[in-house]
């Protein structure tokens, strides 16, 4: 085999694994874009704003809170397989070992 043959047909080789590597995405792209009716989408759409209250200079935890964004509280995640918590401790306060009904062990997770 020639020089240029044998280097068309390694850049060849290296396109076509590169499209290969290339070709991820979500197989369900359709609902992770689920707009409710009657509403435009804007960036407000996409805008949570449940945590903004963590910054407030008047902001003081004296009990230990939970704020969270699931599909509940923030519609927009519909379709997205994803949900945030923030736990809020008083100072001083600790986060005693715990379990999780989905851990089988005595740590945080």
């Amino acid at each position: 085999m020639s020089s240029t043959t044998f280097k068309v047909v390694t850049l060849m080789i290296s396109i076509f694994a590169i499209m290969q590597i290339s070709r991820a995405g979500d197989p369900d792209i359709l609902t992770n874009f689920i707009v409710h009716p009657n509403t435009i989408p804007d960036g407000n759409l996409f805008t949570f704003t449940g945590f903004r209250v963590i910054f407030s200079p008047n902001n003081i935890v004296s009990d230990f809170k939970v704020l969270k964004a699931t599909k509940e509280e923030f519609s927009t995640l519909d379709g997205q397989s994803v949900s945030y918590a923030t736990l809020e401790f008083p100072g001083g306060s600790i986060n005693p070992p715990h379990t999780h009904s989905l851990c089988k062990a005595t740590l945080h997770c």
